[in-house]
């Protein structure tokens, strides 16, 4: 148990470093006024954070009568966050300074052997980028990976990722962990992508919002009170499996699920085949044939976005999100959102908004930059064992929080 005056210490560290996460460059008197804290309580905290390395001068300003003031803020570059978004095809890396600004990012195909071999890959991009950037890897203290799939919370194993092999045979965590040096998150990328327009996209600001990827697959990234939804075994959003569709109890709707069989890549050219002479060699050909005004692919699209917005509006009747954004390479394209939309108005009493990602493949990326930085903000600023995180620069409230 934390005795009182330690406690208050790091309650007034945490004020301190939340003003100038969000005011910097800010001089002792205005922390003073913007937190609440006594003069002598601020000189102490901003000597404290300077000793520690967290928190430098940055300039004077000049006053009423010649008064001067220095100011101070965040030192940007004692401490460096990581976040990877790995997925079947390619695997991307970024850096980010201690204020969040991405200062490296680079993109190479996943490692086709899978499993052990693709973790070894994203140390070796990270000391890749480290090096480029003339960056101490030691200041590395905080990685978040994004990946598909469902990750065990007890485990550490990740199940349900059919493009990389053996993630769900060993402790990916811990493994990752090793290489690191230092514990690693692993997150759902639809999770991340969520995080990411929370924090940098069109959910901006935004304490209840619903992410939902449509692509090859389906899946859903929630956050309700600012948290990100992680369910009791991290398989919340894993709405593949909602039993919306035609096919409700066949052994493949049991193993793909219901809903995924009727708005993923392949419901949607089974739909446009069930409709024209002239099948479809993928969906993108079903939007070209849309462009070129083709019925059968105008009623393959309204079909999918019926059932979209079912599981909108069914979002909406549960959590009452601010805004549902649609994302991945087909729940992007504005000729589905468009059809969603007026689909959803026709299904819900009250306003649904329904929005396109505003990051597109790189909202899973910045998820994991946000979710890194959020951690090392409340690693080094926070207060252990006590709920509630820091908020990200730029946001009006914590995000994902333990």
């Amino acid at each position: 148990m934390q005795d009182t005056s330690s406690l208050a210490r790091q309650f007034s560290r945490r004020l301190v470093a939340e003003a100038l996460l969000a005011q910097a460059p800010i001089s002792r008197a205005d922390l003073a006024r913007t937190t609440g804290l006594s003069k002598q309580t601020m000189s102490q905290v901003i000597a404290d954070l300077e000793a520690g390395g967290w928190v430098g001068s940055v300039g004077v300003t000049r006053g009423g009568v010649g008064r001067t003031a220095v100011t101070y803020e965040i030192a940007k570059d004692a401490a460096y966050s990581l976040g990877v978004d790995l997925g079947g095809t390619k695997v991307t890396a970024a850096f980010a300074d201690l204020l969040g600004t991405v200062i490296a990012e680079d993109t190479e195909p996943t490692d086709p052997r899978g499993g052990h071999h693709v973790l070894q890959q994203i140390h070796a991009l990270a000391l890749r980028l480290a090096e480029r950037q003339g960056i101490d890897i030691a200041r590395l203290r905080s990685v978040v990976v994004g990946t598909p799939g469902v990750i065990d919370p007890a485990r550490g194993a990740i199940s349900l990722v059919p493009n990389i092999q053996g993630l769900s045979d060993f402790d990916v965590r811990h493994a990752l962990g090793e290489r690191f040096g230092q514990p690693v998150t692993m997150e759902n990328d639809v999770n991340l992508a969520m995080l990411g327009e929370a924090w940098k996209g069109c959910a901006r600001g935004c304490a209840n919002a619903g992410f939902i990827a449509l692509g090859t697959g389906v899946g859903l990234g929630l956050i309700v009170g600012g948290k990100l939804v992680r369910g009791a075994t991290g398989a919340a959003g894993e709405i593949a499996y909602l039993p919306i569709g035609s096919d409700l109890a066949s052994p493949q709707a049991r193993a793909v699920g219901t809903f995924e069989l009727e708005v993923g890549a392949a419901g949607i050219l089974q739909r446009y085949d069930a409709l024209s002479p002239t099948p479809a060699a993928s969906v993108r050909d079903v939007f070209a044939r849309l462009a070129d005004g083709d019925p059968a692919a105008a009623g393959a699209l309204d079909g999918t976005a019926w059932h979209v917005a079912l599981a909108v509006t069914a979002l909406y009747a549960i959590a009452d999100p601010e805004v549902v954004v649609l994302g991945g390479s087909i729940g992007m394209r504005p000729e589905l959102i468009e059809r969603v939309r007026g689909a959803a108005a026709s299904l819900f009493a009250r306003p649904v908004r329904v929005h396109a990602s505003d990051l597109g493949s790189r909202a899973g990326l910045i998820g994991a930059v946000s979710l890194a930085v959020n951690r090392l903000h409340n690693q080094l600023f926070g207060i252990p064992d006590l709920p509630g995180d820091l908020a990200l620069p730029g946001t009006p409230f914590a995000r994902a929080a333990e």
